[in-house]
């Protein structure tokens, strides 16, 4: 420990009245290796051989060092966990024993919501290389200096006792609260020990809530507090709301039901019996009471984090009352049953799940205490440990729905609950094949209830968590099956469905024929078949691209890395750009290990993601983050932290651009692509995550040319002598399936395009399972010069991009051409020249199932002319391959372009243009240019009724999915929940020939 450092300790201590001659009984205030405190874990007994005891290790990990499972291309043993979650990487320190694994991130090895190292980004049972954990971290609160910004570092090598890693600090840039935390192992406990101190040395008292913060994410572990009404269930809550939803629980336990599955328990060893925290799928808090800490005064926390071998409450909860048994001397049972079921598919036994609760049948189930949830396994047994003495309900859940329970009362001693009966199901088999060769295909099948009684009886969740599905067949945010759909892999799929009527879709993108069938599943299984044909849609030369994508890289993502290519695969996607968060990824290996790499390319990239509050915009006191940037090309080395990406916090875009551009090897930084992602999307927990939308940007007015001071010059400015702050090379213009925000995204494009600012306009599904958004719809059409697979040549990709020689599409097809002084050009960002008579030439095509009623011209932001009713074709038959050209004509430029001056021309096609409304952006000072309210009501106006109670503007919601088929849009939104929408890249007109583009600015007419 520093000498400034101690001589800082010993005065607050002086000040304080301690005399620690030696030191407090409770703490040894960041001097613990010569303290030797008893600890309060030190009740834990295992016992333990010689043999257990040498598996004790601690080192720091170097550049050979390999993560188990890892998408890593070097040969050699594996020597560092693995899992959905494992990002160990070079001078990160290892702790292990003969039962996990735990890695700690060094210092400087930057992630997340960690300033400085520290945090515990890894913990797996040995051997089962089943990381779940994306970061825990001591807080005192949730503000960005409430975390602890460490300095110092120091490896305890004293086995065969124990090993462990001390951290000294501060809480993030505040000096007068010393924070330490050591993280210790012994032989044979099931976990790792954490003891962290922070002392106040400042003249005021604090308001401090000592506890560890837990950093789900959203879609992977799930916590699960044993408190009334809680288990997976926790209260909504806001930044401002937060004291409210603090509650008292024994222990924290989470699951995470993926593949490999994972579960964590977290125990208070110390005089608090009960933890105190709040949980959400996003975040959680776990620890101490809030404690008002006196100046120089200072508190102790001392708890255990175990981690177990499945991705159920049971695994983690089972390790938590053994624990507190041996801290407190609790006593537990452990409860037996079977469940009487079939056999399900293989990989599938998620489909059952057991939640036990304290209370009574006959009560209301909000006044009982989930203790456990377990799930059984394929022969359908299962055990789980609850506290002794207490009065259970236990529930069968099948399907997210629960199917049988049974009351049990005073339970003292193991108890066997007996036998439930699985609930009748159907075993649904499914072939899909090519109707040209018959080959099996990979495709993506959706099931869907044909009424609302059939939604109401099959709509489930795993306990209210994750949303709901109707039918639920899994898990959403992971592998095949989950929510309602599933993957048919190489032709063929087995899965097991519950009881009712459902429509059938076999589903291989856009450019596909779509399958239906209806079917009744009842007892009996069910096979059916399907041949889907692929239709002459995608444009010669061209290749279909999504740039945005996560897989299990993704701190917010739990799906596996072969589901994923898969995925892929199952909408015929060309070229995919790895964009998981904060880490450089590549799927090229798993594309390869599939036998997919002749028709396949993958990209290795990068998604930012800010979550350090840190930049302040005028007149605005809450601190920002910077919002969300894909970069690739870029190298992917997994021994380097984040696989090589560069520290993303507390920088603004330009030098953040500027970080990335100079991690890039130098034969691929030209190349560099610079995306904005989801320009205007909502916060998430406080966050912005578009840029744009975090500077409350009005786009009723013009951009300033430089720094100006206000929130606009902040946009434009360049940090750092680089990049601008609006350096971005493309732009998100359709982002996601179901096109709620596609209304404010395009008001923004084209609000930078009559700027002069001329991006590249991308659609990306930003897909993070198979639930959330269909991965590849939509798409970007690239006219690349080059074609997936061995040959693919990114550099000639990227410049096409660059270029505008691109359209994004869920489903239309859009062929834009215009006749200029150079001759016919397509659209793009180089300014062209009309010739004297030209004319816009379209070509507008789309599959039978995807509906097209309008084609729209759009010159400078404005809707100059609309093709609508018999002018556009409709195929008769949704379910051929007949009628693919809706429109194919020409019109004349004089009668779109009226204004003189330069201009920009867009070309969009699919179903008429929602009805929105602007009344106030995030600034709060009315309209700012930007659509931010819908017709929510459905009365056909959009007006203040139609705004939430409480708030001044939105929400921005895509209207409701058509309920009869008669809807031409019926069968598109079955699949993919939104509506059909395509759009070219500009055409630049230099009308004056001077040969650049003088953009129109808003007062463009």
């Amino acid at each position: 420990m520093p000498l400034p450092f101690l001589r800082l300790l010993a005065a607050s201590v002086a000040l304080a009245g301690l005399a620690l001659a030696g030191c407090k009984k409770e703490s040894c205030l960041g001097n613990e290796a010569s303290c030797q405190v008893s600890s309060p874990c030190d009740s834990l007994r295992y016992l333990c051989d010689s043999t257990t005891a040498q598996a004790l290790e601690v080192r720091v990990l170097t550049p050979t060092d390999k993560r188990a499972g890892s998408n890593d291309p070097r040969p050699g043993a594996d020597t560092v966990p693995g899992g959905l979650n494992a990002i160990a990487s070079r001078d990160d320190i290892l702790l292990g024993n003969d039962r996990v694994v735990a890695v700690i991130a060094g210092l400087g090895n930057t992630h997340l919501l960690d300033s400085s190292g520290g945090s515990l980004l890894d913990l797996s049972v040995r051997g089962k290389d089943n990381d779940g954990l994306n970061q825990v971290l001591p807080v005192v609160g949730i503000l960005p200096a409430d975390a602890a910004h460490y300095t110092s570092m120091r490896l305890i090598d004293e086995r065969p006792t124990r090993v462990a890693v001390q951290l000294d600090g501060t809480l993030d840039g505040k000096p007068e609260f010393p924070i330490h935390t050591l993280y210790e192992m012994r032989p044979c406990e099931p976990g790792i020990r954490v003891r962290t101190e922070v002392l106040n040395t400042s003249v005021d008292p604090q308001l401090w809530a000592l506890a560890d913060g837990f950093y789900w994410s959203g879609r992977e572990a799930l916590p699960f507090a044993p408190s009334k009404g809680a288990g997976y269930q926790h209260p909504s809550f806001d930044l401002l709301t937060l004291g409210d939803v603090y509650v008292q629980y024994p222990y924290l336990a989470a699951a995470l039901p993926s593949d490999p599955g994972v579960s964590y328990a977290h125990v208070a060893c110390g005089e608090t019996n009960l933890l105190q925290g709040f949980q959400s799928d996003q975040i959680s808090t776990s620890g101490l009471p809030r404690t008002v800490v006196p100046p120089r005064d200072y508190l102790v926390f001392e708890r255990f984090l175990a981690v177990g071998d499945r991705g159920d409450a049971a695994a983690a909860a089972d390790l938590t009352l053994e624990l507190r048994q041996k801290l407190r001397g609790e006593k537990y049972v452990t409860l037996r049953g079977t469940v009487n079921r079939r056999a399900p598919p293989a990989g599938q036994a998620r489909d059952l799940s057991v939640i036990i609760s304290e209370g009574q049948l006959a009560a209301d189930a909000k006044t009982r205490t989930p203790w456990s949830q377990v799930t059984p396994d394929s022969a359908g047994h299962y055990q789980a440990r609850v506290p002794a003495g207490r009065d259970y309900v236990v529930e069968l859940h099948a399907f997210g729905r629960k199917v049988a329970d049974r009351q049990l009362d005073r339970v003292e001693s193991d108890t066997d609950v007996g036998t439930f009966v699985e609930p009748s199901h159907t075993r649904l088999s499914v072939k899909v094949e090519d109707a040209e060769d018959g080959r099996g295909l990979t495709a993506e099948v959706f099931v869907i209830p044909v009424d609302a009684a059939v939604h109401e009886a099959t709509t489930g969740s795993l306990h209210g968590a994750f949303g709901s599905c109707a039918p639920w067949l899994g898990p959403p945010p992971g592998p095949s099956p989950a929510c309602n759909r599933f993957l048919v892999v190489n032709g063929t799929a087995t899965v097991d469905a519950p009881r009712g009527r459902f429509h059938l879709y076999a589903f291989k993108g856009p450019f596909w024929t779509l399958g239906r069938d209806t079917v009744t599943l009842d007892a009996e299984d069910t096979s059916l078949t399907f041949r889907l044909r692929k239709l002459p849609l995608q444009p010669a030369g061209t290749v279909s691209a999504d740039l945005h994508v996560h897989g299990t890289a993704s701190f917010d993502s739990s799906l596996p890395d072969q589901d994923r290519v898969l995925s892929f695969d199952a909408t015929d996607l060309q070229v995919i750009v790895a964009s998981d968060h904060d880490v450089v990824y590549d799927y090229g290996q798993v594309v390869r290990s599939l036998g997919l790499q002749e028709r396949m390319s993958s990209v290795a990239g990068l998604e930012t993601t800010g979550h350090i509050l840190w930049l302040k915009r005028p007149g605005y006191d809450i601190p920002l983050v910077v919002g969300h940037y894909n970069f690739w090309p870029l190298a992917y080395d997994p021994t380097l932290v984040r696989n090589g990406a560069p520290d993303d916090e507390r920088v603004e875009p330009g030098e953040l651009f500027d970080r990335v551009k100079a991690s890039a090897p130098p034969a691929l930084r030209d190349q560099l692509i610079v995306q904005l992602n989801h320009p205007w999307a909502h916060q998430e927990f406080g966050r912005d995550l578009g840029f744009p939308r975090a500077l409350a940007l009005n786009t009723l007015e013009n951009l300033p040319a430089k720094d100006d001071g206000t929130n606009a010059g902040i946009y434009v400015r360049s940090p750092r002598g680089g990049f601008a702050n609006n350096g971005q090379h493309t732009q998100e213009v359709m982002n996601g399936s179901s096109n709620d925000l596609l209304p404010s995204y395009r008001a923004f494009w084209f609000y930078v395009l009559g700027q002069g600012q001329l991006v590249t306009g991308t659609a990306n599904s930003d897909s993070h399972g198979l639930t959330d958004n269909t991965v590849g719809v939509p798409r970007n059409i690239v006219y690349a010069a080059t074609s997936p697979g061995p040959g693919f040549d990114t550099a000639r990709f990227n410049a096409a991009l660059k270029a505008g020689d691109s359209f994004g599409t869920n489903g239309p097809v859009i062929e834009a051409t215009l006749d200029t002084t150079e001759g016919l050009q397509r659209h793009g960002l180089r300014p062209v020249v009309p010739s004297a008579d030209a004319r816009l030439h379209l070509k507008v095509s789309a599959a039978p199932w995807v509906p097209v009623d309008e084609v729209r011209v759009i010159v400078n932001g404005r809707v100059v002319k609309t093709l609508e009713g018999t002018v556009l074709s409709r195929p008769e038959d949704p379910f051929g391959n007949n009628g693919l050209v809706r429109y194919e004509g020409s019109l004349p430029l004089s009668e779109l372009v009226t204004s003189t001056g330069d201009a920009w021309l867009v070309v969009e096609a699919g179903t008429r243009v929602q009805p929105t409304a602007d009344f106030g952006g995030p600034a709060g000072n009315g309209p700012d240019g930007i659509p931010d309210t819908g017709d929510n009501n459905g009365d056909g106006v959009v007006d203040r009724s139609d705004i939430e109670p409480g708030s001044s503007y939105g929400p921005l919601i895509s209207p409701p999915l058509p309920s009869r088929e008669s809807d031409p849009l019926f069968h598109f939104a079955q699949v993919l929940g939104g509506y059909p929408y395509a759009f070219t890249n500009p055409f630049i007109l230099d009308r004056n020939g001077n040969g650049r583009f003088d953009a129109p600015g808003v007062a463009a007419p």
